[in-house]
């Protein structure tokens, strides 16, 4: 079972009644929300970002519908076919929880009882994701400094989020696997053009500078889904950071469409330490 490692010197953090303690006296509090604070305020310049609660309800409201889970079980498949019996796992930026409960159930189904942890800088996210992940552990930290010994995980899970890759890999077990979803150019094209005069591709991943990992798979999954109703159009939207970046004009586009066909372009990169 991995133990969070102290911010402060780097050992292990221990239980100790609602509190977390390493052998030098650095004590954290566990919230009761499930979390620990492990994100030291004055190393970190992001302290104040972080998942919004209507970007997380709108988040949550949109993946529970379903249309996002063809992602899911390719996340899903993929792990239950690289990983050996029971397995260390983390989720850099687990956000809500959404894909690692998902990846818990199957495996868990499927015979495999895993451990696993999850990293996020909103603490909004993280009572989420330790509501809906029971028995997972959590805390608040960035991907730049993941509160972890060395070799500690077999799979590292990362769905649209930051990571340090060379982090990941320190965190990573000989043989372990990262598991990375990125939007590919076109994702969400439609919902881009009925905002914007002039929609941009997002980046595509460069993945030729990866240090001490080989890419095993690149999977893209390409799909259309129907967005029936402007409340659905307006949480998939809000749960964007597209939202945050968009004039009051521009948002208000969106509320004349009472449907919307939209397209879910990913890009899942698998590789190996």
């Amino acid at each position: 079972m991995p133990f969070f490692s102290c911010p402060i010197c780097g050992l292990s953090l221990i239980s100790d009644n609602r509190s977390l303690r390493c052998i030098l006296g650095h004590c954290f509090d566990i919230s009761k929300y499930g979390y620990v604070n492990l994100l030291l305020s004055q190393k970190s310049s992001d302290k104040r970002h972080g998942d919004d609660k209507l970007m997380l309800s709108a988040r949550s409201r949109f993946l529970e519908r379903g249309y996002y889970l063809p992602l899911l079980n390719t996340i899903s498949e993929s792990a239950y076919k690289y990983i050996n019996g029971n397995a260390e796992i983390l989720d850099i930026g687990c956000g809500e929880g959404w894909y690692m409960a998902g990846l818990k159930n199957f495996l868990e189904s499927n015979g495999i009882v895993s451990e696993f942890s999850g990293i996020d800088i909103s603490k909004e996210a993280l009572r989420l994701a330790a509501k809906r992940c029971k028995g997972a552990k959590f805390a608040v930290a960035s991907s730049s400094s993941l509160p972890f010994s060395d070799k500690t995980f077999d799979l590292i899970l990362n769905v649209f989020a930051p990571m340090t890759e060379s982090e990941a890999v320190r965190v990573l077990k000989p043989g372990g696997i990262i598991m990375k979803a990125v939007p590919l150019p076109r994702h969400l094209w439609s919902l881009k053009a009925a905002v914007y005069q002039v929609p941009r591709e997002n980046k595509p991943l460069n993945n030729k500078d990866i240090d001490g990992l080989s890419i095993l798979e690149q999977i893209p999954i390409c799909y259309k889904f129907h967005l029936a109703s402007s409340d659905e159009i307006a949480d998939l939207f809000k749960m964007t950071p597209y939202y945050y970046k968009t004039g009051k004009e521009d948002q208000k586009k969106l509320e004349t469409l009472s449907d919307l066909s939209v397209e879910a372009e990913f890009l899942l990169l698998i590789c190996r330490k």
